[in-house]
């Protein structure tokens, strides 16, 4: 993860939209690009093996 907390907020607190994989804002309810509502919170942990 990163080394300071503003760091890890400024790249984690975000949306990705499943339609269109574009970055929105924590608080978007739809999608910029596409306008679609389908947001997930972008993951936290990595996917590991």
């Amino acid at each position: 993860m990163a080394k300071f907390p503003e760091a890890e907020k400024r790249l984690l607190s975000k949306k990705i939209c499943m339609k269109c994989g574009a970055t929105n804002p924590i608080r978007a309810k739809r999608c910029r690009r596409c306008r679609s509502q389908e947001l997930r919170v972008k993951a936290k942990e990595g996917r590991g093996i």
